[in-house]
């Protein structure tokens, strides 16, 4: 079992992927496949499913399933992304009181470097669903995050979530890491 383990939430766009794909000790997890069931559209891009809430339905005990997977996968990987939800946030006192000693880091970006995730958004083909739903969350998690007991990071404008981990002396190791996309 890995020891000195990391879970970050971070909101969507902020660089959970190229953690993923740069560090061999980080495992980006994404929750989409375990709570909905997009039926004949599952083979669709994650980007293109992000937000489409006419072709989902919710799969029953999602939570739990996803809750042991993140455990499981802490196996292999000490830093685990996922990205910041308020579906998640409900799992975090079960998380951080499993007796494992897991580090919990709330990664957002500062108001002024929102507007460049909007960008990004766009450019990676998620539905205007889920800009919609980004531009009318944000400040949400961001209130979220600033109101947390949990440890929390802001990401600045010209920054990514991989820089502000560096800035915690986290350690990232060069390398691939894992992404459970299916």
């Amino acid at each position: 079992m890995c020891k000195n383990k990391i879970l970050i939430l971070a909101y969507p766009g902020s660089g959970k992927t190229y953690l993923a794909e740069n560090y061999k000790n980080v495992a980006d997890l994404e929750f989409q496949h375990f709570r909905w069931d997009y039926g004949e559209y599952k083979n669709l891009s994650l980007e293109q499913l992000k937000g489409k809430k006419d072709i989902r339905t919710e799969k029953p005990n999602w939570l739990e399933n996803f809750y042991e997977y993140i455990m499981k996968t802490f196996d292999k990987y000490p830093i685990i992304s996922v990205p910041m939800s308020t579906s998640i946030i409900k799992i975090l006192d079960k998380i951080s009181s499993s007796g494992g000693g897991i580090r919990i880091l709330f990664a957002i970006p500062n108001p002024e470097a929102f507007m460049d995730l909007l960008e990004i958004y766009k450019q990676r083909g998620n539905s205007d669903e889920f800009i919609k739903s980004r531009k009318e969350d944000f400040y949400k998690f961001y209130e979220i995050t600033q109101k947390s007991n949990f440890e929390k990071v802001f990401i600045n404008k010209g920054e990514h979530l991989s820089d502000a981990i560096l800035k915690l002396k986290i350690n990232l190791e060069s390398g691939k890491g894992y992404k459970n996309y299916f």
